[in-house]
Formats: C-alpha cells, sequence, structure tokens
C-alpha cells in the first residue's frame, strides 16, 4: 500500500510561550529576599562585629527593671538614665529590608499574575516572597523569646519575683 499524499493535520499554530519580564523580576526580588533572611545572622555580624552580646543587654535589662521596682516600692519617681544614640544602626532596618524585599516579589508575582503571564513564575515569585517574610518572622520571634527567658532567668538569679495580676 502506497501513499501518495502527506497526512498533516491543520493544527492551530502554537502561540509562544508568554514571558512575564514583571513576576521574573519579582522572582529575582524575593530570591535576594529570602537569602538575605537566611544569612541574617552572619551578615549582621559581618557588618556590626560591635553589638554586645544577648546576655549582657539581658543583664542591663534586668537591672533597669529591678531599679524601676526599687523606686516603686519607695514611691519615687524613676529617672532613667540618658542614652546616647549613635546615629544609623543598620541592625534595626536590616529585618525590615528582607521583609520589604520579600513583599516586592509577593506584589511583582501577583502583578505578574494579572498580566496574564507565566503562572509558575509568578507562583514561584509569590511562593518565594513568602517564604523570606515568614523566615524573617521566624528569627524575630525566637531571638524575642530568647531574649524574654534570659531576662527571667537574670531576675530570679536577682532574687526578684513579678508581681503578678
Amino acid at each position: 500500500m502506497t501513499q501518495t499524499e502527506d497526512c498533516t493535520v491543520d493544527s492551530p499554530p502554537s502561540s509562544p510561550p508568554r514571558r512575564s519580564v514583571v513576576a521574573g523580576v519579582g522572582l529575582t526580588l524575593a530570591i535576594f529576599g529570602l537569602i538575605a533572611a537566611v544569612l541574617s545572622p552572619w551578615i549582621l555580624d559581618s557588618i556590626e562585629p560591635k553589638r554586645k552580646p544577648m546576655d549582657e543587654v539581658a543583664v542591663e535589662f534586668a537591672n533597669k527593671v529591678k531599679d524601676r521596682l526599687i523606686a516603686k516600692a519607695k514611691k519615687q519617681d524613676y529617672v532613667s538614665p540618658v542614652e546616647t544614640v549613635e546615629g544609623f544602626d543598620l541592625a534595626k532596618w536590616y529585618p525590615a529590608g528582607t521583609i520589604a524585599l520579600g513583599l516586592c516579589g509577593i506584589c511583582l508575582g501577583v502583578g505578574g499574575f494579572c498580566k496574564h503571564g507565566d503562572v509558575r513564575i509568578a507562583g514561584s515569585s509569590v511562593a518565594v516572597g513568602l517564604a523570606a517574610i515568614v523566615f524573617q518572622y521566624f528569627l524575630l520571634l525566637a531571638a524575642t523569646i530568647l531574649f524574654i527567658l534570659l531576662i527571667g532567668i537574670v531576675l530570679s538569679a536577682m532574687g526578684i519575683d513579678l508581681p503578678t495580676p
């Protein structure tokens, strides 16, 4: 059996894959935000090595609490010592920057989705941006819990019981 004609099926021309520049930029920013969030303890230590250790800060804070409680027991006004402000502190702004990068990644991912770009890139941008924000908040929460525990240990070692409501 011989065939003289080609059997081709007419198919609609395939559309070129849509490129989403907005979502691609969002994914790039979100990846930088996630990298900055994961590496934040090491980056902050390398940028500002002169920071006090957490246990020293907890002891100073516990001493302030003790002084306030003593002043309150003597029915005196507590006058806090004057603290000097040293200018721009990168350690306070770094977490906000990593959260902002994650948020920009989410917003640009949603913008890419709204422009009918590649759904995979837009979804990845949103997911990675959300992961950066969650990881940074997790680090802040863990540091806060550790700081509160250290203050409680120092106050307990000083023999100070906080009043219960």
